[in-house]
């Protein structure tokens, strides 16, 4: 599709300047993200910055659709009335053709192991996959590129996941609660839904738990196609509500944690699908949040009709991905250090009571992000006294706001924390300190590779810090 071709396809717009014979190789929404070949759209309605326009323009933007004149520019505008309805046409008349089957996973933790583990399934028996969440844009596991956002925005989801020749993927997406509010998935096709669980994050935005409740539950009471299928967890608290709403709406339901597909208790080498128990070999789970993710995975996986045999047999060949549960070993200690995403009270909670046994409890270092849900400190602190051994508190993306008053906030409930303001010099304290057989888990930035400090991101990788300090 040319530029040129826009004036017939947008046949009572007006058009300022002469639009050119072109190709279109992107629609974008964000200044950031432009070149000559590339239809940015402005929409006034949402307070686009005019001053983004001169980033766009440096960048060799010639294009623009909109919803209102611009003065004073010297670009080519497609000025229409109802601009979001128009894109829509124009990204379906460009990429028509929808995934084989879209997946959509919300919750509080676990969105981003669940998606990985069922694109993992599907690489495995050779079905043809795009994921795109907190790690980025993939397709079959391999990265396209990176992303700032969990849930990209309605015209980037659109055109990683269609096509303008018959599609061949299937579509793997994480579903936040600030994408699913501010209408990410409107108009979009999500054949699947499934939620992993739902605890105390981003109450920031959204004010109060029933605002974030609402929020993710809107996935499967407007956003899920009437003859799609539901995927819940069986522990979630709010279970009985959701699936009263579910049924509402007639749509078919699979339910992980007990009924149609949970592993056994005592024994994790066996799981239970529809009623029936299945034997799995060469396959060992860390801990009760790997096993919840994986039940997720398995009940999307059949819900895409993968077969019993293929998901069994793929389980063994499971990995966890980047950030989550990262394990570096200390051979000479026998001790271990734990890199993971960790950063809401569930979470933190979850994975300290994983690697807490007897009397043992593991050492912590953390701290807790700036200009974010603020609730959650106290929380995440209590936690940390009362399940942690050693607590270093440090700073996490303390972004605007003043970090010693981050720490603070965080010591005030955890007494036996030692603040140590620089992150790298907390981690190297904590290693230091770890005895024989000891577990140091380094929680909250998981696969970040940057530190957020006021308006610069700077490079910093747990993982990396952890594993060159060993050496």
């Amino acid at each position: 599709m040319l530029f040129s071709d826009l004036k017939d396809i947008f046949n009572n717009a007006k058009i300022i300047g002469i639009l050119p014979k072109k190709k279109i190789k992107y629609v974008s929404d964000h200044s950031n993200n432009v070149n000559e070949s590339t239809l940015l759209v402005v929409n006034q309605n949402k307070h686009f910055k005019l001053s983004y326009l001169k980033n766009a323009i440096s960048k060799n933007l010639k294009t623009i659709i909109s919803n209102d004149f611009i003065k004073n520019s010297s670009l080519n505008q497609i000025i229409v009335k109802k601009l979001e309805k128009e894109i829509l046409k124009l990204v379906n008349l460009r990429q028509p053709f929808l995934p084989k089957v879209s997946v959509a996973i919300t919750g509080t933790n676990g969105k981003t192991s669940t998606t990985w583990y069922l694109a993992q399934i599907c690489k495995i028996n050779n079905i043809p996959t795009k994921l795109t969440g907190t790690l980025g844009y993939f397709i079959d596991l391999k990265k396209y590129k990176s992303s700032e956002l969990t849930t990209p925005s309605n015209l980037n989801l659109f055109q990683f996941a269609n096509s303008n020749i018959k599609n061949k993927y299937s579509f793997i997406s994480e579903a936040s609660s600030h994408g699913l509010h501010q209408g990410r998935f409107d108009n979009f096709n999500i054949d699947i839904a499934a939620i992993t669980n739902l605890t105390h994050d981003h109450l920031d935005y959204h004010k109060n738990f029933t605002s974030y409740k609402n929020s993710k539950f809107m996935l499967f009471t407007k956003i899920l196609n009437h003859d799609g299928i539901a995927i819940i967890n069986s522990r979630l608290k709010n279970y009985q509500s959701l699936v009263k709403k579910i049924k509402k709406r007639k749509i078919k339901i699979i339910t992980f944690g007990d009924k149609d597909v949970y592993f056994c208790k005592k024994n994790f080498l066996k799981i239970y699908i529809f009623g029936k128990k299945y034997k799995i070999t060469n396959f060992k789970l860390l801990n009760n949040i790997q096993k919840e993710n994986i039940e997720c995975a398995i009940a999307c996986a059949l819900a895409m009709n993968i077969s019993i045999k293929k998901i069994i047999n793929s389980l063994h060949k499971l990995k966890s991905a980047p950030g989550r549960f990262e394990i570096i070993n200390l051979s000479k200690q026998k001790s271990k250090i734990i890199i993971d995403y960790a950063h809401t009270p569930d979470a933190l909670k979850n994975i300290l009571k994983t690697f807490s046994y007897n009397n043992f409890q593991p050492s912590l270092v953390f701290g807790c992000g700036g200009n974010r849900d603020k609730e959650k400190r106290k929380k995440m602190a209590i936690i940390a006294k009362k399940y942690a051994n050693k607590v270093y508190i440090t700073d996490d993306n303390p972004r605007y706001e003043n970090p010693k008053s981050i720490r603070e906030s965080i010591k005030k409930y955890c007494s036996k924390g030692v603040e140590i303001p620089n992150r790298r010099k907390a981690i190297y304290e904590a290693i230091l300190k770890l005895d024989t057989n000891d577990i140091l888990i380094i929680a909250g930035k998981g696969h970040e590779k940057y530190q957020i400090i006021k308006d610069k991101k700077i490079e910093f990788n747990d993982y990396k810090i952890a594993k060159n300090f060993i050496k």
